[in-house]
Formats: C-alpha cells, sequence, structure tokens
C-alpha cells in the first residue's frame, strides 16, 4: 500500500470514529429504545450507495479474508448485484432512434465491465430501487457483519434519528427503534449531524479533486466483488 493511500485511510479512520462517538452519544440518549446490537440486521437489508473511498476500504478487507471466506462473500456479492442489475433486462424503447443499448441490457453483463461502466448501471439501480430493494449484505454471516471494522459510515450511523440534507426538515430513524411518525426530541440532535456531514462531503470532494477520479458510485456489493482499492492506487500514482 503506497503512503498517501495509508494516510488517506488514516484521515477517513478518524471521520468515522467521529460519527461512531456521535452515534454512541445519540444512542445513549434514547437507550431505553434502542434495539441495536449484535444479532439485529435489519439496516443490513437496505439498498443504499457508499464512495469511492469507502469502496476501497471495504475491497481492502476482503482482500484479506481467508481465502474461502472470501470467495463465499463474492458469490453471496455476485447473485446481489444480478437481482440489482439482472431484473430490468427490458429493451430501452429509444434503442432503435439512438443505436444505443439499454442500460438492462448493459446490466446483464456487469461482470464484464470496468469500475466506471459498473457505476453507471449502478447509479440508475439505485434511483429506481431504493427503498424497496430489500436483500441481505452479502457480508452478512449468522447475522453479523464479516467485516464489521470496514463497514460504510451509513452502517456506522443508522439508527439513530438521523438529519440528511437531503431532507433536512425531518429526521429519519429505523422504526424497530422509533415508530413511525414518533415525534423525536432530544439535546443537540441535529448541528453535530451537520457538521459531520459537511466535513464529510469535504473530505470526498477534497479525494475527488486530488486524485481526479471519476463520478463514481458504488454499493458495498460492488466493493466485494470490484478492486476499488487498486482503482485509488492507480489514481494516487497518476496524481504524483
Amino acid at each position: 500500500m503506497s503512503t498517501r493511500l495509508s494516510e488517506i485511510y488514516r484521515a477517513y479512520e478518524g471521520l468515522f470514529s467521529d460519527v461512531e462517538s456521535e452515534f454512541d452519544r445519540v444512542r445513549n440518549m434514547f437507550i431505553d429504545k434502542m434495539q441495536c446490537r449484535k444479532g439485529c440486521s435489519s439496516c443490513c437489508n437496505q439498498l443504499f450507495a457508499i464512495s469511492a473511498i469507502e469502496a476501497a476500504y471495504l475491497s481492502k478487507a476482503v482482500s484479506e479474508l481467508e481465502p474461502e471466506q472470501r470467495e463465499a462473500m463474492r458469490q453471496r456479492a455476485k447473485e446481489y448485484l444480478d437481482n440489482l442489475l439482472g431484473a430490468d433486462s427490458t429493451q430501452d424503447p429509444d434503442r432503435e432512434s439512438t443505436g444505443r443499448e439499454s442500460t438492462g441490457r448493459q446490466s446483464q453483463n456487469w461482470e464484464n465491465q470496468s469500475i466506471e461502466e459498473h457505476s453507471k448501471v449502478v447509479r440508475e439501480a439505485l434511483g429506481k430501487k431504493v427503498g424497496i430493494h430489500h436483500i441481505p449484505c452479502p457480508a452478512l454471516v449468522d447475522d453479523a457483519c464479516a467485516i464489521y471494522g470496514n463497514r460504510p459510515v451509513m452502517a456506522r450511523k443508522y439508527g439513530i434519528p438521523l438529519w440528511n440534507p437531503n431532507n433536512p426538515h425531518q429526521l429519519q430513524a429505523c422504526e424497530l427503534n422509533f415508530k413511525r411518525g414518533e415525534v423525536i426530541e432530544g439535546d443537540n440532535l441535529i448541528e453535530p449531524q451537520m457538521i459531520l456531514e459537511y466535513r464529510w462531503l469535504e473530505f470526498k470532494m477534497d479525494l475527488h479533486d486530488e486524485l481526479k477520479l471519476p463520478d463514481l458510485v458504488a454499493t458495498v456489493e460492488s466493493a466485494v466483488v470490484f478492486d476499488y482499492q487498486s482503482l485509488l492506487e492507480e489514481h494516487i500514482t497518476e496524481s504524483q
């Protein structure tokens, strides 16, 4: 691993450590409601996007697994992506006029795509299926995460009432912890999350600009199958 990638990982680890500290603070405010514990994997059935740095950190963890465990996880991830990307295999109605292949047809061959090409079909699938696509994460083994220490930022904070910059006037929370429509009140809930969110966005933007990264969108499953760590290394080398 290059010195620069080690530095990037350390900065990322500092950020998610602060996210976890905030999770613990808020969890303690609502300790009587919180069901989050080992063995509860409801949040691990959600579909969400992750960034290039999160994907690289996950790819690193997968590469360090024992060969049999790594292959089993990759097989589960491939099945997940087959389901996510292969479900919509209809022809693009505009194909005759554009001469382009539909995203659905492209998704059937996702294993042969570059990471950049994969990102495009993932982005479209996320746009259609977030909130309605619920399949267990391939990192789950007996309802526990096999790469827990390398899980993405969303997986480190899901469960507490969350502030979302795309829906800033309403806190979102796991329905195992808070009933739908329940009024959530607590001291200093929003401002610390806002600060963390904008620190996280700034970190990703600075990294994108420094390494001249393409506009990538991934999922946990993408990071299990593709090697995002090598992609970052390539861009580090090119940027020096």
